[in-house]
Order: structure tokens, then sequence, then C-alpha cells
């Protein structure tokens, strides 16, 4: 026999028993009501059916609003309890009902103290538009987040758009009116009357507390926030949501909705890496213990454990670990700016900043331990976290929620130890290192105002890591006090002055741990100058000295990686966590989480803010090829293998660009549909065949196949306008220099060639060095049947028949052509361009290829020069001791080549008795393939 819904409940909650024996008929209405979902459409209806009015039209009375949303919230509450307890609602569905209640209620008393309110004083109008001006209502913590538990406080703060007067017989002005609109509504939600009450209320997290006006302006909100606003105050605001109520039929509310947000987003998530809030987010986690902590001394008999909020491992402690990475992170990451708790830790597993194991027993414990929290307010509906304290009792708690008294506790345990240790390595696990990594001052800092020279300076930290450097002491002490009189450091204000006092002994300490301890001092001052007027990345090195650590070890090793640091310190904080920095990319979890932060980039009018987004793609561009120059420096990657992951990067990045391109040049037809894409993008050059640097152009070639008749106008369109995303200087920089020259009649030629005229071209009027350049060529991005199309035309063309001698003079011109196009007039071996050098094994590998391929297919994949030249041996076309010579020359080559750059040459070169192993196999292998009239 089914057991009803209502016995879990009876059995647990004392409120409702009584309830139900002074009110059978009501017990009789849940048992029927409890097989159907609370949704906010429930909710409506009931409130219509208590009303007599519908919704959109309801005008209620003061008195009779009271009842009203006293009786819905009785309803809402015991059957959201019933359903609950009875094993028929998830947490979505319970909070998602306390929610829509809540949002229900706020917007039905504001709408009756408006009725109240506009006789007498008259409606506030906004002054340009003369329209009626509605309130905004935000809703904060759980109720901005969407997950209001059964028996919760609601947190609200009251704004509003321009400053005026009203219209009425008594007029009054906007800021006295929505004073008076505010004072009013909070009796009707919290005062209790015979019906109970609806949602105790509170207003304290408005700017200034209880000390400052119950509404404000958005002008003064604006100004408070940015002039005054405090680190809890950004944690405060990041669930802040705008409740639906409209009072008015002819306001429009939009723009200052969209204002408001538009000041929350900025003041809750920077732009950049926020290292300026950690240390108020280490106080708040140890507020968060501390606050506890005192509350147990005060209550004899309560231990920590209790309290499944406050307590070790209880919610609060799961709230600070996830939004600890949104505040952090979000000004970068779009898509971490979610309300809702459990949709932010998804978004954080997508980001991959939660691993999935992690973040699946977050979630766990999350819903089990909300559950427990409402089970423990349906009890006599009041707002407690306290677990009970008899065994009897926690028993039949365990009964409630349909569990064995033991499974209970242990499941209990289980989920709070696990949130308890995640809790204490939240700074680890958001990749912010250890959280008790500080800088101890006392052990760095220089006195405010105190420099290199003059009174007061004896002694000091910086004074004494400056005579470490011994003969370079003095140059040190000039370069010094020219930064500190700089004008970029004397704008700053006294904190950040004081920041970089205490920052500059440990970075000549850093710099004294290299191998060029001058050199390294001198770049770390050019970079901590280019950052010192953002705050948060002179934060970030003050709080973790080991980084600054890693960053002298980098710029020790490689003045390229000193100049990109200091371009591009975006990448400054993926330092912190070096052990993630030195694994693999994963790009197919990049390019989620990525799509998915370029789709959380909008405008207020909801279409896509290509700024951002464009800026986004630069700044993951540089992270990522910064993880891979750490790699690099460290020697995790190879020559061979960091071309393939740069390749892997521009590939991915230019399919994102492609799918982000689209729309903006497409017209979508009647139903709102895009057309499909047939374009594929081609890559040359290095890109081609896998051998990106870390500064390589992109050599493209845009094909189209489309039968419409605009296709030509249409895919040059989206060429131009993909090359412009791709190359355009932004805040953030470029994200790849573009060169179109390769594409059929290079600059003259149309942007985006049709594959058939491309097959055209390449048969009847392509150069044989534009032929050299298809055996690099290869599909890089866009759409695969196009790409599929073109790789069907490259191997056409790849097997031509071509006379061998007659094909092998036309490669010598064209060599003499390139070096009379790369002239070096030094005294040093050009690795890339001399005789020996890298091109005359590329034009080597190329001849083979086009000669032989038509009878050696395996020489028609895009394997690379070391791969081909060994399939020639393979095939009898060349000896094979020759093919390894030359294979491991190019590789020596192609290193030294990589060396060079990283010490920030201009030209690859190296001096004349270097290499000349290697150029004496390359050497060796023209001449037994192409002739010793090479150059």
């Amino acid at each position: 026999m089914n057991k009803s819904p209502l016995t879990n409940a009876l059995s647990w909650s004392g409120v409702l028993r009584r309830l139900g024996s002074a009110n059978p008929d009501f017990m009789q209405w849940l048992e029927t009501a409890s097989s159907q979902k609370v949704s906010p459409e429930r909710i409506d209806l009931w409130f219509h059916e208590l009303a007599g009015q519908p919704v959109a039209e309801a005008k209620l009375d003061i008195p009779t609003c009271k009842k009203v949303l006293r009786l819905l919230r009785k309803r809402t509450f015991y059957l959201v309890m019933v359903r609950d307890l009875g094993g028929l609602a998830d947490l979505e569905e319970v909070v998602g009902a306390m929610t829509a209640l809540a949002d229900r209620c706020v917007e039905q008393a504001y709408r009756s103290v408006i009725q109240d309110l506009l006789p007498v004083h008259g409606t506030p109008r906004d002054p340009a538009t003369n329209l009626p001006q509605e309130m905004i209502i935000i809703g904060m913590g759980k109720l901005g987040g969407c997950e209001l538990n059964v028996s919760s406080d609601i947190d609200l703060v009251m704004l509003y758009g321009e400053e005026g007067e009203t219209d009425g017989p008594r007029p009054i002005s906007h800021h006295e009116f929505y004073a008076r609109l505010t004072r009013k509504m909070m009796p009707i939600l919290s005062e209790a009357d015979a019906d109970g009450q609806v949602f105790r209320t509170d207003l304290r997290l408005r700017p200034d507390g209880d000390s400052g006006p119950v509404a404000w302006s958005l002008d003064a909100f604006e100004q408070y926030l940015f002039t005054q606003g405090r680190e809890w105050e950004r944690y405060a605001w990041l669930k802040g949501r705008v409740i639906p109520a409209k009072a008015f039929e002819q306001s429009d509310p939009t723009a200052s909705l969209q204002h408001a947000e538009s000041l929350r987003i900025p003041f809750v998530y920077r732009k950049y890496f926020d290292f300026d809030a950690l240390a108020a987010l280490r106080a708040l986690r140890e507020r968060i213990r501390q606050d506890w902590q005192r509350k147990v001394l005060a209550r004899p008999g309560v231990e920590s454990t209790h309290n499944i909020k406050l307590g070790d491992g209880g919610i609060r402690e799961i709230e600070f670990v996830v939004q600890l990475s949104q505040l952090i992170r979000g000004g970068r990451m779009p898509a971490l700016q979610q309300r809702g708790l459990l949709i932010a830790l998804e978004a954080q597993r997508r980001a991959g900043i939660l691993t999935n194991d992690r973040a699946d027993q977050l979630a766990q414990a999350y819903r089990f331990l909300r559950r427990v929290e409402h089970a423990l307010q349906y009890a006599e509906d009041a707002q407690t976290h306290l677990l009970p304290q008899t065994t009897e009792r926690m028993s039949e708690l365990a009964t409630a929620l349909g569990m064995a008294h033991e499974d209970f506790v242990q499941t209990l345990a289980k989920h709070r130890h696990f949130v308890a240790q995640t809790f204490r390595d939240a700074f680890r696990i958001a990749g912010l290192g250890d959280a008790t990594e500080q800088i101890d001052p006392a052990s760095h800092a220089i006195s405010p105002g105190s420099r290199t020279t003059g009174q007061g300076s004896e002694g000091s930290a910086l004074v004494q890591k400056i005579a470490e450097f011994g003969e370079h002491a003095q140059a040190l002490t000039s370069r010094i006090d020219s930064f500190l009189e700089g004008h970029r450091i004397r704008a700053l204000s006294t904190t950040s002055r004081n920041r970089i006092d205490t920052l500059l002994p440990i970075a000549l300490h850093a710099a004294l741990q290299t191998n060029q301890p001058m050199a390294t001092a001198l770049r770390l001052l050019d970079l901590i100058e280019s950052i010192s007027q953002r705050s948060a990345y002179v934060a970030l090195l003050a709080e973790y000295p080991e980084t600054l650590a890693r960053i002298a070890r980098m710029m020790a090793a490689s003045p390229w990686a000193a100049q990109y640091l200091t371009q591009n310190p975006v990448v400054l904080d993926s330092l912190i966590a070096w052990r993630t920095l030195m694994e693999p990319v994963d790009y197919e979890r990049v390019e989620v989480a990525m799509r998915a932060d370029l789709d959380a980039c909008v405008l207020p009018d909801g279409s896509a803010d290509v700024e951002q987004q464009m800026n986004m793609m630069r700044d993951i561009q540089r992270q990522i090829s910064f993880q891979l120059l750490a790699q690099d420096l460290e020697g995790v990657l190879t020559v061979e293998s960091l071309g393939d992951q740069l390749s892997a990067l521009a590939d991915m990045l230019l399919n994102e660009t492609l799918h982000r391109v689209w729309p903006l040049v497409a017209k979508p037809n009647d139903q709102g549909v895009l057309p499909p894409m047939r374009l594929a993008v081609i890559a040359y050059g290095r890109l081609g065949g896998k051998e990106l640097g870390y500064s390589s152009d992109l050599d493209l070639v845009y094909l189209y196949d489309d039968p419409r008749d605009d296709a030509t106008e249409l895919y040059t369109k989206l060429g131009r306008r993909m090359t412009s995303w791709l190359s355009t200087m932004t805040s953030s920089g470029r994200l790849y220099e573009v060169d179109l020259r390769l594409r059929p009649d290079g600059d003259a030629g149309l942007l985006a060639v049709s594959v058939e005229a491309f097959k055209a071209y390449q048969l009847d009027k392509a150069w044989p060095w534009e032929h050299q350049a298809l055996t690099r060529a290869r599909y890089a991005a866009g759409d695969a049947a196009v790409g599929k199309r073109f790789e069907e035309i490259r191997e056409e063309i790849l097997k031509l028949n071509r006379e061998p001698q007659l094909f092998a003079e036309e490669v010598r011109q064209m060599r003499k052509k390139m070096t009379a196009g790369h002239p070096n007039t030094s005294q040093e071996f050009d690795i890339k361009h001399d005789a020996g050098g890298m091109v005359d094994l590329e034009f080597v590998t190329q001849y083979l290829v086009l000669t032989h391929a038509r009878h050696h297919p395996a020489l028609l994949a895009n394997l690379g020069n070391i791969a081909l030249l060994r399939l020639s041996a393979e095939a009898g076309l060349i000896p094979a001791e020759l093919a390894t010579q030359g294979g491991d020359a190019y590789r020596n080559l192609r290193r030294a080549q990589h060396e060079t750059r990283l010490q920030g040459a201009d030209k690859a070169r190296v001096p004349q008795d270097q290499l000349m192993k290697e150029r004496a196999s390359v050497r060796k292998l023209w001449d037994s393939v192409l002739g010793a009239s090479a150059i």
C-alpha cells in the first residue's frame, strides 16, 4: 500500500501537524495538490484565484495585498514541504518555487503601495521620456541566485533611475517618493499577523547599510560603487538580480535595468585577473571560520559540526569555493558570471577550473546539505541551520529524508569532510597557490618614501639587495632611481607606491638567483614599470614571491620571453599554478570553455559584444602561447612538438573566428536561420606545415563551394571580415598577422575563391613556386566538405607529370630569386636563407614530392620535411644515409633558429663556424637531388 505524500511531512514537522489539526480542509487540499510540480505558473494561478484578479492587472489595496500574499505563501511553503519530504520534488523545484513566490510577492507589494501613493503625490517620471519611472528592485543573496531557502529572509536593494519630482497634488522629490515606497512595502512582506508573514526582509546590503538612504538613484549608486565599494560588497553583489516588478502599463524600464546591470558587472567582475581581491577574500574566508567559532563559544553544547550552513564543511564553505573563482576570474571568463551556485559550478567544470570529480562531489554535497537545511526549516518554519542535538531527533530527521539513521550520519560526515578539505584548499584549487603563501612585510618592505639614496635608506632591504650586485650596483641604483621618479610611479596612490616599495627588494632577490642577475633585474624593472598602474598585477607579484622567481628565471633564459611578459601581463597569473602550466594543453576543453565565454559576451540589447569577443580570443591566444613558452623554456617541448601545438592553437582560433564572423555577414531566412557556411580556410607556409612559431604570420587562402548567385560577394565579405577579426589591433593586441598573397593571382586576385576557380588556376596559370607552396598547404578550418575538395585538388596538382630535369632547373632559378630577395651582408650564417640552410632542404623536399608523388602516393601527405625525406629514401629516391643526415640537420637548424629567436634576434643568424656539419649535410643532399649549380 502506497504511503500518502503527507506521511513524512506530518511525522517531522510540528508546524504542519498544528495546521492540520486546525484546518483539515487545507490538509485535504495538500493531499490533492501534491501530485503536481510547484512551478512559477502554478503560483501565479493561485495568486489569481486568491486575489480574484488576473496577475498582470492585479490592483490590490494594502490590507487585501497583505492577506493574499500570506495565503499564497502558506500554499507554496506547505506544498513544497510535502513534495520535498515525500521525495517528489528535487532541489531545483524547491528553490525555484520559493524564488518565484518571493518575486511575485515583492512585485505585488510594490504595485499595491504605488497605487496608494499615486493619488497623493502623483507619478515619478523619467525626465528624458516623460514616461512613468519604475523602481528597480534588486534581489540579493539566494533570492538573487534563484535558490531561496524555504524559510529564508530576503535581501533587497532599492534603486531608481533619474532624480526629479512627482507630478501630483502634493509633489515630492523622487528620492523621497521611492524612500516612502520602500518603507511602506516592508510591513506588507515582513510584518506578522494572524495569517503569518510572507518573508522577513533585510535592506542592509544597500550602500552604506543602515546608515544610508533606503533607496538610491542610479547615479548615486554608481558613484558609491566605484569610489567606496568594498571587496565584501563585490561578493554580495555577485548574485544581485533585478526582480521583474512593473507597476505602470506605459513605462519602459529597459534602459534603467540595463544601466543597473552595466554597473554591477564591472564592479563585481574585474577585466584583469583580480589579485587585489585576494587579501579581502582571505579575510572573508577567515571571517567565515571565526564568526561560527564565536557563536559556538557563546552557545555551550553546540559544536562546529552542528551548523550545516556556517559550520565546518557547511554550505557557506561550498559557496566560497565556487565564488572565489568567479570573483578572481569572472572578468576574463564571462561564462563564470553565473548567479546560481550549481550553474556556476558547472561553468567552472567546463572551464577546467574544477575537475569533473571535484565538481560532482561538490554538487552532490551541496544538494544534500540544502535538502537537510530545508528539512530543518520545515520542522517549525524557522530559519535554522542547526542539526538536532539528540540521537532520537536526529533519527527522526533521517527518516524524514527517507534514510536510515546510520546512512544519514555517514553520508553527512562524508560530504562535510570533503567540503571542509576543499574549503581549506580553495585557493590552490582555484589555481591561486597556497592561501598561506604571503609576504612577510618586515622582511622585504622599505619605508614609504624611502628611496635608494638619501636619509634613512641605510640598512633598508632594497639598499642591501642592490649592494649584492657588486660592480653593477651603481648602474642599478641609477636605473631604480629613474624608475621611482618616472611619471608612472609618481602618479600612483600611496597604497600602490608602498606596494611597489615592497616589491622591489623581492624582485632584486629573484634576479640574484638567476645566471644573469643584472640583465634580469633590468628586465624585471621594465615589467614592474609596465604594470605599475594595474594594481591587480602588482598585487599578484607581491602576493606570490615564487611566481616572481619563476618570472625571473624565464627572463634570464630569454630576452624574447621577457619582452612577451612585459607586453602581455594578462598571462602572469598562469605562473601561479606552475604544475598546471606544465601540463599538455587540452584544446578540446579550451575550445568548449572559450565558446561558452564568447557566447556570454553580449551587449545590453542582447547582441554579441564583438570587441569583447575579439579581446577575449587574443587573451586566450596569449595565455596558451605563454603556457607553451613556459614548457619550451623548461625543455618539456621539442621544437617539432612546439610547432604542432602552436599550429593546433591557430587552427582552433581560426575555426572559432569563422563561427563568430559568419552571423555578422550572412542574412538569416524568414525563420531566422542562417544559411550553411561553405567556406574553408586553407593554411600555407609554416601553419600549413605545422611549424608555426610564437610570432609567425598566417599564410591563408579562403576557398568556397556554394552555388548561390551572390556567393562571390558573400564570401569575399566573409574573408574580409575574418581577416579584420584576426589582424585588427585592439586593446588586447593583434591575434595574428595575416598574409593572403598566396591566393590565386596574389594581391590582384579575389579575396575568396571558388574551388573550381582555384583548380583551374592551379592547372593552367600557377607558377612552379605556387605548386611548391602547395606541398605545405592543408585544410585548417571551416567547412569540412570544402576542405575535402581542396585536398582532392591538391593531390591532383601534386601528381601532375613533371619532367625532372626541366623542373629541377625551375626550382634552382626560384632558389636564386629567393637568395636575391634575402641578401645577407653580415659575416654570419643565416640559418634559413643562406646556402646549406633550411630553405635549401625545403626546396629539395618539395622537388621530390612534385616529381615523384605521382608514382609514390605516400609523398602526398603533409607530414613535414623530415618525414618526407624518410619516405623518399624508403621509395629509393634518395640514399637513406642522406635522408637521415638531412633530417637531423633540418631538426638542428630549426632548433638553432628557435633559440636565436628566444634570445631576441631579429634575424636567425649565427657565427660562420657554427652548424658546419648541418650545412654540409644539406648541401650534400641538394647536390645529390638538384645538382651542384644550386645557388
